[in-house]
């Protein structure tokens, strides 16, 4: 995943909405959004040959990974060093999402990863996990507002797609959930208008758009929509009702 927007409080006290582009390599297999764990459930795309997420959405909880470089192309894959995609599943299913951000600082300081930046989302909270290969990492809570990630760090004004997209969202105040949601559809599915407007959406290069998705989290409601392809071209199919376990579900 790299890109991502995150709007905490900003329909109203404790919500949080999440849109976010991955891209990837094309070749790369990945399957389309389902329950990665029961106890809690956690839904979420799938990569086929590491086994883990690059996003991970559970009722109450959202976790996304981006790979987290400075420059150039990312670093390639070393065997001493776990999976992140399956870090992704291992902080959403802490029991509870009050206590994502210290299991996540945990795993991090107990196993070895290649650099990335880790996002916790929650209508309670907010977090920002850095980390560059070595040591225990940074973490900084997110305040209230709007917020860009994308391989660098957050609302990293270096980053020509991160002031792109800070400055369309500056001033932007939705009333609604759905307000907010089509215009982060528009934001993640635009593409380049000038050297100082970079494409959100990648059509070109080794790493280009191969999904998308956006998810909404309040008090008592979890939405999460996904487009598989690039968001431009391919619409949003709704996967809110993966986010009920089965028997929770036959119950309401």
């Amino acid at each position: 995943m790299c890109t991502l927007i995150l709007g905490r409080d900003v329909v109203g006290p404790r919500t949080v909405i999440l849109g976010a582009n991955r891209d990837e390599d094309p070749t790369r297999p990945a399957e389309t959004p389902r329950a990665l764990r029961e106890r809690p459930r956690v839904v979420g795309g799938r990569d086929v040959r590491a086994g883990g997420t690059w996003l991970a959405v559970r009722e109450g909880l959202a976790v996304a990974m981006l790979n987290r470089r400075d420059g150039g192309e990312p670093a390639a894959p070393r065997a001493d060093r776990r999976s992140r995609g399956l870090l992704t599943i291992d902080v959403a299913t802490v029991p509870e999402p009050a206590d994502a951000i210290d299991h996540a600082r945990t795993l991090v300081a107990r196993d070895r990863y290649a650099p990335f930046s880790l996002v916790l989302a929650s209508p309670a909270s907010c977090w920002w996990l850095s980390h560059d290969g070595d040591g225990p990492g940074r973490s900084v809570e997110v305040p209230a507002g709007w917020h860009v990630l994308t391989h660098m760090d957050l609302d990293d004004d270096r980053e020509l797609r991160t002031v792109r997209l800070m400055r369309e969202l500056d001033g932007f105040r939705p009333r609604t959930a759905e307000q907010a949601t089509e215009r982060l559809r528009a934001l993640l599915g635009s593409h380049e208008a000038g050297a100082a407007n970079p494409a959100v959406c990648l059509h070109q290069g080794r790493m280009v758009t191969v999904s998308s998705s956006l998810v909404w989290l309040a008090e008592s409601e979890a939405r999460y929509l996904h487009a598989e392809g690039r968001p431009c071209e391919n619409p949003f199919v709704d996967y809110s009702r993966l986010l009920a376990s089965p028997a929770s579900a036959k119950n309401r």
